[in-house]
């Protein structure tokens, strides 16, 4: 059985911006992302993505989001998160919000994004690295082999993509 969503033609889908502030309605999917950017830069900074269905009703969900820190000057971003609500999940969805939202970022004038993946990770490395993002350094947080593979699996690439 089919969902709405798959029913539902591509076009239907709709990526926008909302306030980003703690508590905000409609990016539940970005909550805990937010909270952390919100901690280390000011609002201003945060940008919130949502990517909505218009054949929904309007109060529905969005079905997949995005955070954004848009650097001084704003030539630079670092993409937090991106997410897709779980029922609407290995649909080609995260895909299209990462292809709507490096659109919307060059024409607001973004010329790099990057995003710090984790090694434990492979799916999002995966994703970012079909759109164009190349590994830019590998720093692993900790030098000392203590629990090896659980050490090795926090290390972090930062992805850089040029828009």
């Amino acid at each position: 059985m089919s969902s709405p969503l798959e029913s539902q033609p591509s076009s239907t889908l709709l990526l926008r911006e909302v306030l980003a502030y703690a508590g905000a309605t409609g990016p539940d999917l970005l909550d805990e992302a937010l909270a952390e950017a919100l901690s280390e830069v000011s609002v201003a900074r945060c940008r919130v993505y949502v990517l909505v269905d218009l054949a929904r009703p309007v109060d529905d969900p969005p079905v997949a989001g995005a955070l954004v820190e848009v650097g001084q000057p704003v030539r630079d971003a670092r993409l937090r998160a991106l997410a897709v609500a779980l029922p609407h999940r290995g649909r080609g969805l995260g895909r299209r919000l990462l292809g709507d939202l490096l659109t919307e970022m060059r024409a607001d004038g973004v010329q790099r994004v990057r995003y710090r993946v984790a090694a434990a990770d492979p799916g999002t490395f995966s994703l970012l690295g079909s759109a164009g993002f190349v590994a830019a350094d590998r720093t692993p947080i900790a030098a000392c082999r203590y629990d090896g593979p659980a050490i090795e699996a926090l290390a972090v690439a930062w992805l850089v993509r040029e828009l």
